[in-house]
């Protein structure tokens, strides 16, 4: 079992919801962006290699993740998603659990989830800076 932590240069946490985890519930595999995530990513639509994890565990995946307005035709309505392919981490997760979303310090993006019930968890309603 790898306990390497990530070191973030820039990151936000929350806690998932059971729209956000549950594909029972929704299965478009996106997180709303709102201001902490596009701190992060910025305004314009990108597309970029994700590495995804699980605290504690030598899990780790790579995936696709692409930040996009969908409403970028509406000029005065931005609503800013980060959408991810399926992956065997998110597969996991489930509402309560926390995803810490951040670059490093070589500016690689990493997708932590951090269990519910696990070191480090704490309930986070909303986007926050981690």
């Amino acid at each position: 079992m790898s306990v390497r932590p990530i070191v973030f240069r820039a990151s936000c946490i929350k806690t998932l919801s059971a729209v956000e985890a549950d594909a029972l519930r929704s299965n478009q595999h996106e997180l709303n962006g709102v201001a902490q995530l596009k701190h992060l990513f910025g305004v314009n639509r990108t597309e970029m290699p994700a590495s995804f994890s699980i605290r504690g565990s030598d899990v780790i995946h790579s995936s696709s993740v692409t930040w996009y307005d969908a409403r970028e035709a509406h000029v005065s309505r931005s609503e800013y998603r980060l959408y991810f392919q399926t992956n065997p981490v998110m597969s996991v997760a489930q509402e309560g659990d926390n995803i810490i979303i951040g670059f490093d310090n070589n500016n690689s993006l990493h997708c932590e989830l951090i269990r519910q019930g696990s070191a480090g968890h704490k309930v986070i309603n909303e986007w926050m800076t981690a």
